[in-house]
């Protein structure tokens, strides 16, 4: 198994959907791994949280909506399910429920440090095909 497709795998081992999303990219392997190093900025649970805080509806639909089409988009079904949940929760009750938002928030944290530790092994892998370059 090169390299390419080892990164790959350990994706699909954390319930990644893998081929959909790189089906999405026309093929491009190099693309979708790229985007998916994206999700740690992406999440931007610190943006989230702050919103929620503040009773700040549109700042807090506009940051969990993105992610759910980041991690929708690339497969990612754990954390996009969370926020679809979140985003439900919120269109039917805005801030009424904070304390299932803030559950939501918690299983999209914990979905995403599970990840985390999934780049993780994928940057081993980068650094031993040679820093700073892809995986081939």
């Amino acid at each position: 198994m090169d390299d390419m497709q080892h990164c790959l795998e350990i994706l699909r081992e954390n319930d990644v959907d893998v081929d959909t999303a790189v089906d999405r990219l026309m093929g491009h392997n190099e693309l979708y791994l790229e985007f998916i190093k994206r999700l740690p900025e992406e999440l931007n649970l610190a943006s989230i949280r702050e919103a929620l805080a503040q009773q700040d509806a549109e700042s807090f639909h506009f940051y969990l909506h993105g992610l759910k089409g980041f991690a929708s988009n690339l497969g990612i079904t754990e954390i996009a399910d969370a926020a679809q949940a979140g985003l439900i929760e919120f269109r039917a009750t805005q801030f009424r429920n904070v304390t299932k938002l803030e559950g939501l928030l918690e299983e999209i944290e914990a979905s995403g440090e599970k990840f985390a530790s999934a780049l993780g092994e994928i940057a081993e892998i980068e650094h031993e095909a040679g820093e700073g370059e892809a995986p081939v």
